[in-house]
């Protein structure tokens, strides 16, 4: 009985080394990543007390590279505490669109939450540059109203 218990605890501390190790290495290669035409792309998201979502989109493309930034963002709310599940935020395919010719791109997204639960919004980043490959920036952010 100590022998199988102790086989099992340690089974099970060499998976959740594993897993640890897993996550670090992908955290060192997501901090490794250069870009052809994208400075950076960040979101912020909050919900408010009445179930507003807000979501303001910042991006910054290289001077000179840079032609044009796509944005297209989704909200999910979890169901079930297991899968997501797309909002209808009221545009083709529950996929808001917006894009600009600058270099830099800031924009709020807003939406009012029609129940309660756990929210993720994922914003896509598209740059497109003069000669390069173009930089596709995904963000997440997951809020609970």
């Amino acid at each position: 009985m100590k022998k199988t218990l102790k086989r099992s605890l340690l089974v099970m501390l060499a998976l959740l080394t594993m897993v640890i190790g897993v996550f670090a290495d992908a955290k060192r290669t997501e901090a490794a990543v250069t870009y052809n035409n994208a400075v950076y792309a960040t979101i912020l998201c909050s919900i408010d007390s009445n179930g507003t979502l807000s979501t303001i989109m910042t991006a910054v493309g290289t001077n000179g590279l840079t032609k044009r930034i796509g944005v297209e963002l989704y909200v999910e709310k979890r169901i079930l505490g297991l899968f997501w599940k797309r909002v209808d935020i009221g545009c083709t395919n529950n996929i808001w669109a917006d894009s600009t010719t600058s270099i830099t791109y800031c924009n709020t997204f807003t939406h009012n939450l029609t129940s309660q639960g756990k929210y993720r919004v994922t914003v896509t980043y598209t740059f497109y540059g003069n000669g390069v490959a173009d930089d596709v920036i995904v963000k997440t952010d997951i809020k609970t109203y």
